[in-house]
């Protein structure tokens, strides 16, 4: 137990040092890529058990159900900001997890995409030490960050850059209920563009669920973007019966509500979360996918 709790507390400390210097950034923003992590409010890091973990805690796919899904949404309702999401996790015989992501978001007006955004990742999470009481998972994944910019009239984009990211996890579960864990996302500090360079931002993300009952999930997360405000995530699921979940959460920065369900039919499972926002519209978020 001494041995996990000084890992998780050795791995805090050094992914935090990737912070310093960060340069505020609007690119490939903090999009809320999971319409289950939606609808408890962001807080995800330690309780995620899906294919979805890639994008929050690449080291819960070794803990997860594996499969695949995609997503949907409108972020704040906006037609012009389309957010696509698809990911894949499958469980290798002894090496581990591994997972793959895609996640889209495309600016358009009039049919006519004036920015889109992609992120491709290759995921893996293992088992790093662990006993019948505890147990101890890391996990990394490696993103390809592509950005582009219109098209002219011969159909050639205005402008393209390609940059690669990574990201670190950690997760400790202690007697079944209880996940400690820790995610830093772009710890290699990536940047894009030639006479102005942007960073892509870096989150340091701190989680803890408990389950108090059996089918009842809370979590609260704390997420850390260099010269900003700590946001704050709070989230609970409720499992109902064996093949449905219902789920709400709150979250800091800006001030949001949300709410959510689930449920699963032959394997098939299918998610809904929303979320408010304090001035803008609301953004709904769906989800499909197939467990294995």
């Amino acid at each position: 137990m001494k041995k996990l709790f000084t890992l998780l507390i050795i791995m805090i400390l050094l992914v935090s040092l990737v912070f310093a210097l960060d340069i505020e950034s609007n690119i490939f923003c903090d999009y809320e890529p999971s319409a289950r992590a939606r609808g408890m409010g962001g807080a995800f890091i330690a309780s995620c058990d899906d294919a979805d973990a890639i994008f929050y805690n690449p080291a819960a796919l070794h803990t997860g159900i594996a499969g695949v899904q995609t997503g949907y949404s409108k972020i704040m309702g906006n037609d012009f900001e389309i957010l696509k999401t698809g990911s894949f996790a499958y469980h290798l015989p002894k090496y581990g997890t591994i997972g793959l992501s895609i996640k889209k978001m495309d600016v358009e007006n009039k049919d006519v995409i004036l920015q889109s955004e992609g992120t491709y990742s290759l995921a893996h999470s293992f088992l790093l030490i662990g006993d019948i009481h505890s147990k101890f998972y890391i996990g990394y994944a490696v993103n390809l960050n592509h950005i582009s910019f219109g098209e002219t009239v011969e159909g050639r984009k205005m402008g393209e850059e390609s940059v690669l990211g990574l990201d670190f996890g950690a997760l400790a579960v202690l007697h079944q209920r209880t996940k400690i864990a820790c995610a830093v996302k772009n710890i290699n500090n990536p940047s894009v563009g030639k006479e102005t360079t942007n960073d892509l931002p870096q989150y340091l993300t701190i989680g803890v669920a408990y389950q108090p009952y059996h089918g009842v999930t809370t979590e609260i997360d704390l997420k850390q973007k260099f010269s900003e405000e700590t946001k704050v995530q709070l989230g609970i699921e409720f499992q109902i019966g064996n093949s449905f979940w219902l789920r709400t959460g709150a979250s800091t920065y800006p001030n949001s509500v949300s709410g959510g369900i689930g449920f699963l039919i032959k394997g098939v499972k299918f998610n809904y979360g929303i979320n408010t926002h304090p001035v803008l519209n609301s953004t709904h978020h769906f989800a499909i996918g197939y467990q294995f």
